[in-house]
């Protein structure tokens, strides 16, 4: 179950957020109050409320919003579906009811959009960002650290989603042989073919998240099978904590980093 945390609730307190709640319930709102005389132009025997169809609508889109929710990484991501799918809805509603008023709402959709674009993560986090070469020339270098990178794209609304998960791992499970990095491989494509992540909108691995230890590849996700398509994974961050194996691995390194420090002294 999705519960938002004190810190998520207040990064929800943005313009972004506001306006597009004022968006996703717009329909069912002015369909069913006073303002529906207003907004829509009916005949004058007509009662303005909802009807059946829009009523089915509405009722497609909570079952719609329930399965997304079954996939969202966190709280803000479910969020962000419920305003995606709402304001789809809503514009098949809006022009259903009155083109005039259907168009206005596209319109309004359209300068939300613009002005007041999703808010990127700003919370602590414990990660190196990698260019070029560098992720390469590190594993090799250093190979007794274990490092966990995620490889992702500023394009991508899942990356996106998917930025607090990792910083909050970060935070957790970070320690001098175990630490966390990042590699955009949307700018360093040839990165992307060395590490075998396919970039492409269409591939579905984005983002993907591998574990390095003594500079080999251990562990990653999304799978990618034998027709070379990624199987689908939700990374929330209790599935990243038990499909990388994170507390077993903090555990380990951090006894051996405890025994070369007794050792050294």
């Amino acid at each position: 179950m999705l519960i938002p945390r004190l810190d998520e609730v207040r990064r929800a307190l943005t313009a972004f957020h506001i306006f597009n709640s004022i968006l996703a319930l717009a329909f069912p709102v002015i369909r069913s109050s006073f303002l529906c005389d207003y907004v829509f132009a009916s005949d004058a025997n007509q009662q303005c409320e909802i009807d059946s169809r829009e009523r089915e609508i509405l009722m497609f889109l909570l079952i719609i919003l329930a399965w997304k929710g079954r996939k969202a990484t966190n709280w803000m991501h479910y969020v962000n579906n419920i305003f995606l799918f709402s304001k789809i809805a809503g514009i098949f509603l809006f022009l259903r009811a009155d083109i005039l008023a259907g168009i206005l709402y596209i319109l309004a959709c359209l300068i939300v959009t613009v002005l007041f674009p999703e808010p990127a993560y700003t919370g602590p986090e414990r990660v190196t960002y990698f260019q070029g070469e560098q992720l390469f020339e590190e594993l090799t270098r250093n190979r007794n650290t274990v490092w966990v990178i995620q490889f992702f794209t500023t394009w991508s609304q899942e990356c996106r989603h998917t930025t607090p998960v990792f910083a909050e791992l970060s935070q957790k499970y970070t320690l001098p042989n175990m630490k966390f990095g990042k590699l955009d491989i949307g700018r360093w494509s040839k990165e992307g073919e060395r590490f075998r992540v396919n970039a492409h909108a269409m591939s579905r691995q984005l983002p993907t998240i591998c574990v390095f230890k003594d500079a080999k590849e251990i562990s990653r996700r999304p799978l990618v099978n034998e027709s070379r398509r990624a199987v689908p994974f939700v990374f929330s961050e209790e599935n990243c904590v038990l499909a990388f194996d994170l507390v077993n691995l903090f555990n380990e390194q951090k006894q051996k980093k405890e025994a070369k420090t007794k050792k050294n002294d």
